[in-house]
């Protein structure tokens, strides 16, 4: 007798069980409907990230513009509260931009105009930039490169 009143409790919690996590198929297509509607709608609103890179020439900080010369073109670009200036890995304010600096500008474009996300200056001068390359790689690769006619390299 305990058996039975046991299996039937046991069944009776699996029904229930069944029951309350169960779903039937027209509530989980629609669901899925939904959810890829929702990818499609995001996929839409997702923003793209542009890159200029040019020297400074003017910044307001009344109508929070930087100018910016890109390619011969004197590119305008609004600044706002969340972006990002820094200087080497200092993080500065847009008024504290020197003018003339080379800067690396990361926009996006919004209602028309050209949004500064993230502006970046490295003051590292060229005379940094000339010494002999660091890289194994690169040294090696400039000896090995021989020019040799007819030659067919043997290996020893």
């Amino acid at each position: 007798m305990k058996i039975r009143i046991l299996f039937i409790s046991v069944l009776i919690s699996i029904g229930m069980l069944y029951v309350a996590c169960g779903q039937s198929p027209e509530k989980s297509t629609k669901k899925a409907v939904a959810t890829a509607e929702k990818r499609s709608v995001e996929q839409k609103k997702t923003v793209r990230i542009k890159h200029l890179s040019g020297e400074v020439l003017a910044i307001n900080s009344k109508t929070k513009t930087i100018t910016v010369r890109f390619k011969d073109e004197d590119v305008e670009l609004k600044f706002d509260d969340g972006t990002v200036v820094k200087i080497d890995l200092d993080s500065v304010k847009p008024v504290d931009i020197p003018l003339g600096a080379q800067a690396t500008v990361k926009y996006i474009d919004k209602k028309g105009q050209h949004v500064a996300r993230g502006i970046f200056i490295s003051t590292e001068t060229a005379e940094k930039k000339e010494g002999s390359p660091r890289s194994f790689f690169r040294n090696s690769a400039r000896h090995d490169h021989r020019h040799t006619e007819g030659a067919i390299p043997s290996i020893a």
